[in-house]
């Protein structure tokens, strides 16, 4: 067997866990959703009619499902440009020695090491207006605001989302500025270049394709595990269910 051949190989070996994983978990429940929008399905009426396009014409024209998608669309356009730029900044801050590095580093991470629906009841406690931190803390300082005020509470949103996929992004492009050579940065220090002319020139061109790929993966999941909205939200909604 040829080295190409079994460097090709190899390759298709070591991603099989994750091709295995998108097949199982992406893959399928995309298809079996698509699938299921062709047939008129009822819990009283057991058997299945195929719809057509019926379903999908009846959501494309539901006002609520309109006003729902342009409301997610900027939401995600928003907090994952925010989340990109910021988890850039922090992998620039961390790729570099400092005191205490270990133990920031180690901080930035625990919102990703903390299930996503548990952080969202923790920050549904912080946020609460009877017995939440949060509140009273703003209340001790002469700040009686309600956090959940039609003006306020997408801010609040964007701000949690932001706090709890922050550190995805950033551990993606702290992951590609590890590996990015050290020889240019060496010959563009030789050339006279400062730090903010190399970041501009050479460090953001030739990391724009894990910065795009760190982007396209947290929009996915702001979209796909928005727990923390979510639980929050359920707050400021009159009639929850608690």
């Amino acid at each position: 067997m040829s080295t190409r051949t079994t460097s090709r190989l190899s390759k298709w070996v070591l991603g099989s866990p994750l091709i295995v994983f998108a097949l199982i978990f992406v893959v399928y429940p995309v298809y079996q959703g698509i699938q299921t929008g062709f047939y008129s399905l009822s819990l009283q009426n057991p058997d299945t009619l195929f719809a057509g396009l019926e379903n999908f014409g009846t959501v494309l024209t539901d006002p609520g499902f309109l006003a729902a998608a342009k409301f997610t669309l900027l939401f995600a356009l928003a907090v994952t440009a925010i989340e990109t730029v910021l988890g850039f900044g922090l992998a620039l801050l961390v790729n570099r020695e400092f005191p205490g590095k270990k133990v920031f580093f180690t901080m930035l991470l625990v919102p990703i090491m903390v299930a996503p629906a548990l952080l969202g009841v923790m920050f549904r406690l912080l946020l609460n207006g009877d017995i939440g931190l949060v509140p009273e803390v703003l209340r001790g300082v002469g700040l009686d605001v309600s956090l959940f005020a039609s003006n306020t509470v997408v801010p609040l949103l964007v701000l949690l989302d932001v706090l709890q996929w922050t550190p995805f992004a950033f551990l993606i492009m702290y992951a590609g500025l590890q590996s990015f050579p050290s020889d240019v940065l060496e010959a563009a220090q030789v050339d006279g270049a400062g730090r903010l002319r190399t970041l501009r020139s050479i460090v953001v061109p030739m990391m724009k394709p894990i910065i795009f790929a760190a982007a396209a993966s947290t929009i996915v999941m702001v979209v796909l595990i928005p727990f923390v909205p979510l639980f929050v939200k359920r707050i400021a909604t009159p009639g929850a269910a608690e």
